[in-house]
């Protein structure tokens, strides 16, 4: 998916490149450039920040190959479903040094909108926008945006299904939806009204009857309530889907959920500390690589750090060489103490 050629022939950048993806494929580890290997933390700046390697390009393979890897899974089957969710994730941070820090619904920080794609065992981030703050373009806009870059041929060959809670409820998306040839299960609030089957709101509607919202005048959508306690959830679904099959689809956008939880602990989107635009695409671009490997190598068996390892090693044998000679190098000392001493060629094969 990323390929050392991108960044150029720099011995300094391929180390970089590689020390970086040691770093993010470390679930659990600070991602921090202190704990970088073979490279200064000033090289691993440089090389977010400043060096002009194409991360575009890089954006563009990867993708790729996720919608390619969706449709190998997909051959043989007649049409299958492939869900798309988006949803908004906020990565909490203070201070105006910061690319795109602003205040949403009361929260300081980073906004991203994310495209989520889950297919089978097949689930991983696609792509993302920042909502920059008010007079610029809302989140439904940014969502639509995404959604709008899915390619054709996936359109094609499955039936999409976008999910979204009840951020993304407005007619513009809901619209901008169907436009796309896609069918959605939606969150809606309590309170949102209708016209069937009466003037009420979908709170006094039943658990898998037709609504039509009041707003929403193309087409009667199915209701899907649950009760959690001291609150009540609702979706609605553009196909005429049984409310326990709606309630079914909803839950999927958990994968989702998943990802921000995983991604801001245990791949580092929490921890990005670069003060440009452009450090910033890189290291969600490095994030969503790392967390993409790691779900191709998941198992019961690996531990999460376990499965990023053995993706990064699989896909990036040298990373792993260099990993280990710098390990070697760290021990020189302990080795001379005990009468050893190491030395290392490497081999024309």
């Amino acid at each position: 998916m990323l390929s050392v050629d991108h960044v150029g022939t720099a011995t300094t950048q391929q180390r970089s490149l590689q020390a970086s993806l040691h770093l993010f494929h470390s679930p659990g580890q600070k991602t921090n450039f202190s704990q970088a290997e073979g490279v200064s933390p000033s090289a691993l700046s440089s090389f977010f920040n400043i060096y002009d390697w194409d991360s575009d390009r890089c954006w563009e393979e990867m993708q790729d190959t996720q919608w390619r890897m969706l449709l190998d899974a997909a051959r043989h089957k007649r049409r299958p479903r492939l869900r798309l969710s988006v949803d908004l994730t906020t990565v909490e941070k203070v201070g105006t040094q910061l690319p795109y820090v602003s205040v949403y619904n009361g929260r300081h920080g980073i906004h991203l909108v994310v495209l989520f794609a889950e297919n089978g065992e097949l689930k991983f981030p696609i792509s993302y926008r920042i909502y920059q703050g008010k007079h610029t373009s809302t989140p439904v806009t940014l969502a639509l945006d995404l959604l709008e870059e899915v390619p054709d041929f996936v359109g094609k060959r499955f039936q999409v299904c976008v999910l979204a809670d009840s951020g993304f409820e407005s007619a513009v998306f809901l619209e901008g939806v169907q436009r796309l040839g896609f069918e959605f299960v939606v969150g809606v609030r309590s309170n949102r009204r209708t016209d069937h089957p009466g003037r009420v709101t979908v709170a006094d509607c039943p658990h898998g009857g037709y609504v039509n919202l009041a707003n929403w005048p193309l087409e009667t959508l199915s209701l899907g309530r649950i009760d959690r306690g001291d609150r009540e959830f609702f979706a609605v679904s553009s196909e005429l889907l049984e409310g326990d099959d709606i309630l079914a689809e909803g839950k999927r956008r958990w994968a989702l959920e998943s990802f921000f939880k995983e991604g801001k602990h245990q791949f580092g989107l929490a921890q990005f500390a670069l003060r440009t635009a452009r450090g910033l695409d890189r290291w969600i671009l490095m994030v969503f690589l790392a967390f993409t490997l790691t779900t191709l190598h998941r198992s019961e068996a690996l531990t999460l750090k376990e499965a990023a390892r053995l993706a990064l090693y699989a896909l990036f044998p040298e990373v792993r060489l260099n990993h280990l000679l710098s390990q070697i190098q760290k021990e020189q000392e302990f080795l001379r103490q005990h009468g050893y001493s190491l030395s290392y060629a490497r081999c024309n094969l």
